[in-house]
């Protein structure tokens, strides 16, 4: 037990050092496995016994994010309920968990990819999701609809990491229900 756990607190130590580097440079092809290890104060044989190469670190990130939302989503539609403040509060719980992690992340250069999956996953689960009664019928119309709600709502959380927007996580929730309220024509 006590191997895993230091297992678990090396990879962190290793994510945070990560993060701190890309902030910094901006660029995962500048950072090297040497500053990293320097950084998080562990050897290289300790860095590759948990990870393949820079990449992998960086896939770990993103994976863990992707793997949060995708699990709230699905939480929400299997729910059959309209309380998605409970999902929005748990999302920006667990966003707050790591962001000063995810802040520095984002600060990068982020892949393209990595966003777009976001949104991947945000439009096919607002597409399965047969509660929004205000989205057209129209499938090429309510595309459009769903691909508007999931750029707007992914954009706020990257341009709030990324320090672009004054708003607060809570803030950016609150703002997500009360758009939500509308689409779902909830009164209050």
């Amino acid at each position: 037990m006590a191997e895993y756990r230091n297992s678990i607190r090396t990879r962190k130590q290793i994510k945070k050092a990560f993060a701190e580097l890309l902030s910094e440079k901006n660029d995962i092809s500048k950072i090297t496995v040497k500053e990293l290890v320097e950084r998080a104060d562990i050897s290289k044989s300790t860095f590759y016994s948990h990870y393949d190469d820079m990449y992998s670190v960086e896939e770990e990130f993103e994976q863990e994010i992707i793997d949060l939302l995708n699990s709230l989503l699905q939480d929400y539609i299997k729910s059959h309920t309209l309380d998605y403040q409970t999902y929005v509060r748990k999302l920006i719980s667990l966003l707050k968990e790591n962001e000063e992690i995810y802040k520095k992340i984002f600060a990068s250069d982020l892949p393209i990819k990595f966003i777009d999956n976001l949104k991947d996953i945000c439009t096919k689960a607002l597409n399965k999701d047969l509660r929004i009664n205000l989205l057209s019928k129209d499938p090429k119309v309510r595309i459009a609809e769903i691909d508007f709600i999931t750029n707007g709502t992914i954009h706020l959380f990257v341009d709030y990491f990324k320090g672009e927007i004054p708003q607060t996580l809570d803030e950016i929730g609150d703002g997500i229900t009360s758009a939500m309220n509308l689409l779902f024509r909830v009164s209050k």
